[in-house]
């Protein structure tokens, strides 16, 4: 009789989880799952482990796997289930604190392959090429089911800890170990030849405003005469983030748009924390400009707040929003598309620049910053004009 109470328990307490969690997503549905769904699913998954015949996963495992077979029918390449380690890496991830290795995947014909390996970073030097299948990620298997967010995550992790790659590469398999290093959301601040100052951002997270602001003061204090802004491997991050960091250098007005659902817009405009509006700005970009880093650049070409030098960024034109779940998933979504301030949507086009030039790869030299030097030199500085 114990035994039994103890089994009804264990199924109550189930039934109430799955409950839970079809709550959370029709919520996110705007309340389209209806008891009936749930009921059936409940009916399933009880009707399995009870009497399927041979070794059955564990009902949360099966519970797992719906969800992500509920997301994938989607057809929403950035939505994701989160599982709760997983989860706890996104939210360290948004806060900055996860390292990263140089690396960039994309899916081709239903396989991640290795598009990116960065020059002098850990994937790099770790000996990962182009061209490399993707097999495993921390012994988590690469499928195409797995999402970019999934894998994004999967392959930044904690500061100093090896991440474990394998890939395919002439038919064999091999386990490489690049140890993640500190993500930086800023490089090193320079004044350049010809009193030119000069800004990388790498990211948008959390703390971008903070410190980008940090590195900009000194910087001003300089007196430069005109700034560069590299934005070319900027992974993107925060659309608040973003937008405190181009109020540093739009006074007033939208900086950009979200789409929402049913044609719903909500405007982000700028705060009036100016920190640099008066200096001339170029604004470097290229292919891993990557979504919140092209809303910035449009924004400041929409403006006219600055020249935008380099190649049509990546085309990410969305935004996401991750929902936590009752066990400590998350459920990643995508919520609006980000327009121009304008009203254009980039997704699938990317943001082109005013001047066009592609860095040599070949080369030790930087082309798309002398390029953007000599125009400063020629074009913006007061005696020039």
């Amino acid at each position: 009789m114990e035994k039994l109470s103890r089994q009804k328990l264990r199924e109550l307490g189930w039934i109430v989880f799955l409950s839970l969690i079809w709550f959370g997503i029709g919520w996110v549905a705007n309340g389209r799952f209806q008891p009936t769904e749930q009921a059936l699913f409940s009916q399933v998954l009880n009707g399995l482990s009870s009497n399927q015949v041979g070794n059955v996963p564990e009902k949360r495992e099966l519970t797992y796997a719906a969800l992500r077979g509920l997301i994938a029918r989607l057809g929403d390449p950035h939505a994701a289930f989160l599982e709760p380690a997983t989860a706890q890496r996104f939210q360290d991830d948004f806060d900055g604190r996860t390292g990263v290795i140089g690396m960039f995947p994309e899916l081709l014909d239903g396989q991640w392959l290795i598009t990116v390996v960065m020059p002098d970073l850990p994937a790099f030097e770790a000996g990962l090429q182009t061209g490399d299948r993707l097999r495993y990620i921390d012994n988590m298997p690469i499928t195409a089911e797995t999402s970019s967010a999934e894998i994004t995550l999967l392959i930044r992790g904690p500061v100093g800890q090896p991440a474990q790659i394998v890939v395919e590469r002439d038919g064999e398999e091999r386990l490489f170990t690049p140890i993640r290093q500190a993500r930086l959301v800023a490089g090193e601040p320079q004044i350049l030849d010809g009193n030119i100052a000069y800004l990388p951002q790498y990211t948008f997270t959390s703390n971008a405003p903070e410190v980008v602001a940090e590195a900009l003061r000194p910087l001003l204090a300089q007196q430069p005469d005109a700034l560069i802004w590299d934005l070319r491997s900027n992974g993107g991050g925060s659309m608040d983030a973003t937008q405190k960091v181009l109020s540093y250098f739009i006074e007033d007005g939208v900086l950009f748009l979200a789409e929402l659902s049913n044609g719903r817009q909500r405007s982000f405009e700028a705060n009036g924390q100016t920190l640099a509006l008066e200096i001339p700005l170029v604004v470097l970009i290229g292919e891993r400009t990557y979504s919140s880093a092209e809303t910035a650049a449009i924004a400041i070409a929409d403006h006219q707040r600055g020249t935008l030098i380099g190649q049509t960024t990546h085309g990410k034109g969305t935004i996401q929003e991750a929902v936590g779940l009752v066990d400590g998933s998350k459920l990643q979504y995508t919520v609006a598309y980000w327009l121009s301030p304008n009203g254009q949507n980039y997704d699938g086009k990317g943001v082109p620049p005013d001047l066009f030039i592609a860095d040599d790869p070949t080369t030790d030299t930087d082309e798309v910053l002398e390029f953007a030097l000599t125009y400063i030199r020629d074009n913006l500085l007061s005696g020039n004009r």
